[in-house]
């Protein structure tokens, strides 16, 4: 299937992964033409990003411990750098003042300081782990790759179909759409 893609590096790609970080920001344009409910492949770019591990200081102003913190900022066995590892549903991009990003919960939501944060911020609606990391070759910006069906987490695809029988007694099929 082919997806778009976009890369961030570490540790703010695990961050966001492992549901820590909820919103992603950039003085860039990159997501403004996106609608809310696009899904995008989320690529670990090859270098960690140089804040000076100034992401720690916001996490523990939330009350994270270093064993939380270490957890989070961390990817699961068998997915690393140069991998697609999850896959994200975007929500809206707005654009932000330094006032507002220096507000300490939208801080924590970005895992940086507002000064460090970007004008534009896209809300991540949902996250879930690929069903294993994928390689592929990262690029600026938004870019598309072809991976396998069976990577993507049941429920993302437009064609997947919900059984409902468990809970309402008979079978309906129930078709998301999403842009791609």
């Amino acid at each position: 299937v082919n997806m778009r893609v976009f890369s961030m590096n570490l540790p703010f790609a695990a961050l966001l992964s492992n549901e820590y970080k909820t919103l992603e920001t950039r003085n860039g344009t990159m997501f403004t033409q996106y609608p809310e409910g696009t899904k995008m492949l989320l690529h670990v770019g090859q270098r960690t990003y140089p804040d000076g591990n100034r992401h720690l200081d916001v996490m523990k102003s939330g009350g994270l411990g270093d064993d939380d913190i270490q957890a989070l900022k961390s990817l699961p066995p068998g997915y690393k750098k140069g991998m697609a590892v999850a896959i994200v549903e975007l929500g809206k991009t707005f654009e932000t003042t330094l006032e507002q990003r220096c507000d300490p919960d939208f801080q924590r939501s970005v895992a940086a300081f507002g000064e460090d944060s970007g004008m534009r911020a896209t809300e991540i609606k949902r996250v879930e782990y690929l069903k294993r990391g994928v390689s592929v070759s990262g690029q600026g910006g938004v870019f598309k790759a072809k991976v396998d069906r069976d990577v993507i987490p049941d429920g993302w695809l437009d064609d997947d179909v919900v059984d409902r029988s468990s809970t309402t007694g008979k079978k309906e099929g129930v078709y998301y759409s999403a842009t791609f």
